[in-house]
């Protein structure tokens, strides 16, 4: 009888020892679902933030975009010659990019219509 007492506590500390790795288990998932949660908020928080910094000898070029309405007489090449006046950025480069921004099949754009462009400036705003 003493036996099978003992046989009986010995389960059921080894079941209490079951559970409590269990719990463990459970608990070190968790945090470490949190911490990986934690990171992707942050790097997502840093990738919104809307300002691609270059450096240009001393001073910072910052990059924005604006809506912009095309008119008579302006070409993609014309807008790019001014945008770009003050940046690093090449023509070709800044006419692709505004073509895949407006999603253009080709160089043609109309007066009146408005477009998203990107302008250059060593001042934060």
């Amino acid at each position: 009888m003493k036996e099978s007492m003992n046989y009986n506590r010995r389960e059921v500390v080894a079941q209490q020892k079951r559970t409590r790795i269990a719990e463990l288990k459970k608990r070190i998932i968790l945090s470490c679902s949190f911490i990986a949660l934690l990171a992707v908020a942050v790097v997502t928080a840093i990738s919104f933030v809307n300002v691609n910094a270059t450096v240009q000898g001393d001073n910072p070029s910052y990059k924005y975009y604006t809506s912009y309405e095309v008119q008579p007489g302006d070409t993609l090449t014309s807008i790019a010659q001014k945008y770009t006046a003050n940046s690093n950025v090449s023509v070709t480069e800044y006419i692709s990019e505004v073509k895949k921004n407006n999603e253009l099949s080709s160089d043609n754009i109309t007066a009146g219509n408005y477009i998203v462009i990107s302008y250059y400036s060593n001042e934060y705003k």
